[in-house]
């Protein structure tokens, strides 16, 4: 997809949301990853762009790997009791030159790993507006980095996956600055999400200004956690399929709801013959002008969640919209979506699609059957 393309997206994208997801969408614009993200996607959208490294400045005081920077939504960083138990404390130190590297917390749901590090430098001053520059005289000095380049990367378990979010403060401790980064698992050279479980080794490489500082100096950080058994016992399962009221199918493919993050992925299959009037270049700003003047296509921008009351159900944090053509043609509307947890779910939750359709998700985790909870309809039309 071309700039202007890009552009035109994000302009008609959520014009009354918090300021970070607009500076995150304006990053997606500017920056190339170089890695060919899951899902072959037309667009990015919501809040999917990534900070580079030495990003937003944040003039929050500490609160945790979870609420690293909160006041800009207490929606967006919710988290349901049980996420406090997921995070591990002091993990790793190490010392390269006159720094001093720290691993401070680390938690991971199954889906997002988080962490919160530090670097201190004694004796130099940092303060909250001088963050930016306060990290590029500790290179400038040290000749070392946390590798960040592009879309930053670690590795889990030998594995390559890419930062998502990147971010950075004053510590509590003089000459420190403490660094925060979310990782959705997503592998850096490789489709999909990496799920590890149990005993799990996290290894935060450093980069030299030369190969003399890299041969006097540590690797980097690396340190190990229990991750336990929560990349399979926060995962729903799936759904029958809700047909639309204009023919469109509509299709779970992962749900995700820990107390920490809910993330779902949803295909809505359009009935054979409406991809008849896309133009054949998806290149074009006729392409995009076609597909978003698709009803199904449309709502992605209203995505929401309620419970049988009614009520919201947490922050929308994140999404992002992909299409493909099926082996009959038809075109397919490939949905991510990333939700805050919630404390009032019901028996049965809607992923609400606009006003127009609700898709109801039973909170039933795989491993229990489906008559624990209320069945619930297969047509999602209110």
């Amino acid at each position: 997809m071309n700039d202007e393309n890009v552009k035109k997206m994000l302009e008609k994208a959520f014009p009354d949301t918090p300021s970070l997801f607009h500076d995150r969408m304006a990053d997606v614009k500017e920056g190339k990853t170089g890695h060919q993200r899951r899902l072959g996607k037309i667009a990015l959208v919501c809040a999917l762009a990534l900070m580079v490294c030495g990003g937003a400045v944040a003039a929050m005081t500490h609160y945790g790997v979870f609420n690293f920077n909160p006041g800009f939504s207490d929606d967006y960083y919710f988290t349901l009791p049980g996420a406090e138990k997921m995070i591990h404390y002091n993990l790793a130190e190490e010392k390269t030159g006159g720094l001093t590297w720290k691993v401070k917390e680390a938690a991971y749901d199954g889906r997002v790993l988080r962490v919160l590090y530090s670097v201190t430098a004694p004796g130099m001053e940092i303060t909250e507006d001088g963050i930016d520059g306060a990290l590029a005289d500790m290179h400038r000095k040290y000749g070392v980095s946390l590798e960040c380049e592009g879309t930053g990367e670690i590795f889990v378990n030998g594995q390559g996956v890419n930062l998502s979010t990147t971010d950075y403060k004053p510590g509590q401790n003089p000459g420190e600055i403490e660094g925060w980064f979310d990782c959705k698992m997503e592998g850096y050279e490789t489709d999909g999400y990496v799920k590890p479980q149990g005993e799990i080794t996290v290894s935060m490489p450093f980069r030299y200004d030369n190969d003399d500082l890299k041969a006097q100096n540590p690797a980097g950080l690396e340190f190990t956690m229990d991750a336990g058994d929560a990349a399979d016992s926060y995962v729903l399962a799936l759904p029958e399929p809700c047909t639309l009221d204009t023919g469109a199918v509509a299709v779970f493919t992962d749900l995700h709801f820990s107390p920490v993050t809910v993330f779902m992925d949803v295909e809505i299959t359009l009935p054979k013959g409406r991809e008849e009037s896309l133009p054949r270049d998806q290149q074009s700003l006729a392409f995009l002008d076609a597909l978003e003047a698709i009803p199904e296509y449309q709502v992605f921008w209203e995505a929401r969640m309620e419970n049988e009351k009614g009520e919201a159900l947490g922050a929308v944090r994140d999404g992002e919209a992909a299409h493909r053509f099926d082996g009959q043609g038809r075109l397919v509307l490939v949905n991510h979506y990333e939700f805050a947890p919630s404390d009032q779910y019901t028996a049965v939750n809607y992923l609400c699609l606009g006003d127009t359709w609700k898709l109801p998700i039973p909170m039933v985790y795989q491993g229990k059957t489906p008559a624990e909870t209320p069945a619930a309809s297969s047509v999602a039309n209110e």
